[in-house]
């Protein structure tokens, strides 16, 4: 609790009710004196760390001790003890994303064996060799192209989404001297936009389950969102989990520390079933019928997301 020195005055600074006891029970703000040295200033801020690290530590180990039981417990009104789920997702994202791009990449660059480097991991090909050469009907450049499509008769030439589609493939030809840089920047870019895109994907997740449970009582949009937040922010914490093993494995060069990534994904599906039946209250049997439709519906609009991020990501390169 706050230590800072109280007004004698027993009106509330920021709504101007009358105060009776050290926080207002209007709008809860505490009653002291507006002026705080920087040192008071610095207390306050550790002291909000580090309540906000208990409530961040011991929903997480509820999350994952308990399947189900988190989303339960906010549903049934108990949203003190916990982080909010908006809150809890929010902050595990952008803390799993950050890590990623700034912290993950770069040691996984620094760490790499420069003798792996020249091994691509996919056929190498090379657009300006293979792309753009000068030969008979492949023009050498884009306007080549144009010149030769207005020469065929109409019903031969391209239509207008393949010809953007040439044009896309000359400039990345003219950009990017094989499929493997390619690829890299294509990875990062798609990287880049896949928080935005999950934090629009949830709520078309939430509604499947609106779907296969349509007839069962008591369970809302509202229910099966909640549950959808809290399942994604395990798998968050999973993700980070297994980029600091990949990160371990290249430090120490042991591959079987890599290898513990792969059961902690399976781990992963394993709790997300346990945390389905658990939360939805049912028996084996329904519940193993009821995940697979909902991973089939869930799997196949995340794939459909995927391809969309890919061309998106394509053509905006």
């Amino acid at each position: 609790m706050s230590k800072s020195k109280l007004r004698q005055e027993d009106n509330c600074l920021n709504c101007g009710q009358k105060v009776h006891t050290r926080f207002c029970s209007h709008c809860g703000q505490e009653n002291k004196e507006p002026y705080e040295t920087f040192w008071g200033l610095l207390v306050h801020f550790v002291e909000d760390i580090f309540h906000y690290d208990g409530k961040l530590f011991s929903t997480i180990k509820v999350l994952f001790s308990k399947p189900g039981f988190l989303s339960s417990e906010y549903l049934n009104g108990k949203r003190t003890t916990y982080l909010h789920p908006i809150r809890f997702y929010l902050f595990t994202s952008a803390f799993f994303f950050i890590c990623l791009f700034y912290v993950f990449h770069p040691l996984e660059k620094y760490l790499e064996n420069p003798a792996n480097k020249k091994e691509a991991s996919v056929p190498v090909i090379s657009f300006k060799n293979e792309l753009m050469k000068d030969q008979k009907g492949n023009p050498k450049t884009y306007q080549d192209y144009l010149t030769l499509q207005s020469k065929l008769p109409a019903a031969q030439r391209d239509t207008d989404l393949e010809k953007k589609l040439v044009k896309k493939a000359y400039s990345i030809g003219e950009e990017y001297a094989n499929s493997e840089d390619l690829l890299k920047v294509l990875a990062d870019s798609m990287l880049h936009k896949m928080s935005t895109l999950l934090f629009i994907a949830l709520p078309l997740l939430a509604f499947i389950l609106q779907l296969i449970f349509i007839r069962r009582k008591g369970f809302y949009y509202m229910h099966h969102g909640i549950f959808v937040l809290h399942l994604t922010t395990s798998l968050f914490l999973v993700f980070f989990v297994t980029e600091v093993l990949g990160l371990t494995a290249m430090a120490l060069h042991t591959a079987w520390i890599s290898s513990i990534s792969s059961w902690l994904v399976f781990g992963w599906f394993v709790y997300y079933f346990v945390s389905f039946k658990r939360f939805y209250q049912l028996t084996i049997g329904k519940a193993v019928l009821y995940f697979m439709a909902t991973a089939f519906l869930q799997n196949a609009l995340m794939l459909v997301i995927f391809l969309g991020l890919l061309i998106f990501s394509f053509f905006s390169l």
